[in-house]
């Protein structure tokens, strides 16, 4: 059984087996799976074996996003577990994002990345956006730049063009209708190095 470690000071190992099936599940290739361990480790400052919060913090690119806390919540509140994310979770979450089909399963799915933005507006996790988890995001995209008056129209305005069957809130099928002329498959894949 051979193990690899995948940072030059790495204390966890990732057995070639591990490696193997995590490449069933996801679709990547070992050679992107070690890639994304190296990037795995290298934010696991403490050597622990999962990411937190605070680790996910790292990331130059989530941390400039304005929606960086809401993205770091689902991250690890749905993908990961009691606070934490370990590296199967995370290759998982990134195999949603592979721009490659792969016939072993559907992570990467179209359905499964609007399931992944639907989460990020549906906090309390009943799959329904209300006019107060609208106004959560409206607040991180815009801050104090607009006033409250006006983001309560906007987010009145956008339930009431949503909501298809009258009951204020936007399902996940009503959001989906919504965003079904846009290239959801293009717009939220990634390529990874192969």
């Amino acid at each position: 059984m051979k193990a690899y470690t995948m940072g030059s000071n790495s204390s966890i190992l990732l057995q070639k087996e591990e490696i193997n099936a995590i490449a069933i599940e996801t679709g990547f290739s070992p050679n992107q799976i070690k890639r994304l361990y190296n990037r795995f480790t290298a934010l696991d400052k403490d050597k622990a074996g999962y990411l937190t919060r605070n680790d996910l913090l790292r990331i130059p690119e989530l941390h400039v996003n304005p929606l960086c806390d809401r993205i770091i919540e689902v991250l690890i509140d749905d993908h990961g577990k009691d606070g934490k994310l370990n590296f199967r979770q995370f290759a998982q979450v990134f195999s949603t994002f592979r721009r490659e089909k792969n016939e072993n399963n559907n992570l990467n799915s179209k359905e499964n990345k609007l399931k992944f933005l639907f989460g990020i507006y549906d906090r309390d996790k009943d799959n329904k956006i209300n006019k107060s988890e609208l106004l959560g995001i409206l607040k991180m995209l815009v801050g104090s730049n607009i006033p409250e008056e006006q983001m309560n129209a906007i987010a009145e305005r956008t339930i009431t063009e949503l909501d298809e069957n009258g009951d204020l809130v936007i399902t996940f099928e009503e959001f989906c209708d919504t965003l079904k002329k846009i290239d959801v498959d293009e717009k939220m894949s990634m390529k990874f190095l192969t």
